[in-house]
């Protein structure tokens, strides 16, 4: 199984970005926009998990629930990695809440270290929301005006929950399907 650990998004903030993605400043971008039913956070990417190792991860998991309060967020910056000059991937950060995101992701890669070995992630956590993956080089003008994006505006969203998901890879893209909700304290 093809597994990840995500925060995933209420309407409020699915509606804030399709909204942004709408009014989006730069007109037939060369880049194709993720679908609303893909936009998260994510926590850890575990990759290809056999399914025997499954039900450690869900009691690492909850384990890690049982630690952690609900907090608030807030999706603002437009961003893109590794930078909007040349962007492989375009994204809105994570402000209120980066702090509690950072922490859980931290919890959570230890937790799946400690119970299944899964290798601590060597880069630093950045909680943001991928809304387009670049496959070619910007031109200048674009890259040029991605600068210039608003940030998202939408109300406070409380976080109660995190998820284990599965991804079926297919020609037309990913699809994910949530494998086991964990509501926090």
């Amino acid at each position: 199984m093809r597994l990840f650990v995500a925060v995933n998004f209420d309407r409020s903030i699915r509606d804030a970005i399709q909204a942004a993605i709408d009014g989006f400043p730069v007109s037939n971008p060369p880049w194709r926009w993720a679908g609303p039913e893909t936009w998260h956070l994510t926590l850890k990417f575990l990759g290809e998990t056999p399914r025997a190792d499954v039900e450690a991860v869900v009691r690492a998991l909850d384990e890690v629930r049982r630690r952690r309060a609900t907090f608030d967020l807030t999706l603002t910056r437009f961003g893109g990695f590794p930078n909007l000059r040349a962007p492989r991937v375009l994204f809105y950060q994570v402000e209120a809440g980066a702090g509690e995101m950072k922490q859980l992701a931290a919890d959570v890669d230890a937790a799946l270290a400690r119970v299944i070995g899964l290798p601590p992630e060597s880069r630093p956590f950045h909680a943001h929301a991928t809304v387009a993956r670049v496959k070619e080089p910007l031109a200048r003008d674009v890259a040029e005006r991605l600068a210039l994006v608003p940030p998202l505006s939408h109300p406070v969203t409380r976080v109660h929950t995190f998820d284990l998901m599965e991804s079926h890879l297919s020609r037309t893209g990913a699809v994910y399907s949530r494998v086991k909700e964990f509501a926090l304290l």
